[in-house]
């Protein structure tokens, strides 16, 4: 059912790593006109400043906090990809009442991580490493994940790009480097959420190497109550790749908070 007079709640976006608000274009319109939809980059992406307590779930789920008071956004429902599905479900542990409802999509850290899985999310994440490789082999690491080459590939890929010249390209790469440690030191979002009793939203992608369906899932083991969408011919970027499927996700849930 929808709040009293029949408005719906609004909706913020967080994006992943390597990526940031302008991600959310195509989901957010197929929204519709009905919910105020915001939409930030995280602290240190896409130029915005730099966070003042770290890095890790609990203090970007502090961060969001304070943001939502300052926009008076009262009882949204929280939408984030890869790491902002983190951060997401973080504050839904830390302040339950705050939310209205979560949809985690390509959740990062939902189950935890072995050494092995450790060593190579940092090797890849470190801010010196990416810095130094090679506009090619760049393009390639930025477009991995996608199930399929297309426009919205091509256009992340070169807003990565972008996004990692100058000096605001370089403190997105440190605020990356630190997101990646700060999850790897983290408790698996699974445990966060566990008995949370939150309308709860997972979105994978069927296709996704990044955040595996079978991944994803621990967390509805943790609640039961929550759904699990899995969508066909989708990598780890629903909201890029098809963004009015998960427009529509989005929408029935909405309805039902």
């Amino acid at each position: 059912m929808t709040p009293a007079g029949g408005r719906l709640r609004p909706v913020v976006f967080l994006h992943g790593l390597g990526g940031s608000a302008a991600d959310w274009k195509e989901t957010a319109a197929a929204l519709g006109k009905g919910p105020h939809v915001l939409a930030w980059d995280l602290p240190g992406f896409a130029g915005s400043p730099k966070a003042r307590e770290g890095y890790d779930p609990a203090s970007l789920a502090r961060w969001l906090a304070a943001a939502l008071d300052r926009e008076k956004a009262e009882k949204p429902l929280l939408v984030g990809h890869s790491i902002g599905a983190r951060v997401a479900g973080e504050l839904a542990a830390l302040e339950p009442a705050r939310p209205s409802g979560l949809a985690l999509v390509s959740p990062l850290g939902a189950a935890g991580y072995g050494i092995a899985d450790k060593l190579k999310w940092r090797a890849m994440s470190r801010a010196s490493v990416v810095a130094s490789t090679p506009e090619a082999t760049l393009r390639r690491a930025l477009g991995y994940g996608f199930a399929a080459d297309g426009p919205a590939k091509r256009a992340f890929v070169e807003r990565g790009l972008k996004a990692r010249s100058g000096a605001e390209g370089q403190e997105g790469l440190r605020a990356m480097e630190r997101c990646v440690d700060g999850v790897l030191g983290s408790p698996p979002l699974k445990d966060r959420l566990r008995g949370c009793r939150l309308p709860l939203l997972v979105v994978s992608g069927e296709e996704d190497p990044l955040t595996p369906t079978d991944e994803a899932a621990t967390i509805l083991r943790a609640c039961p109550d929550a759904d699990h969408a899995v969508l066909p011919g989708v990598g780890h970027y629903p909201h890029l790749e098809s963004p009015k499927a998960l427009g529509r996700l989005l929408l029935d849930l909405l309805l039902e908070l």
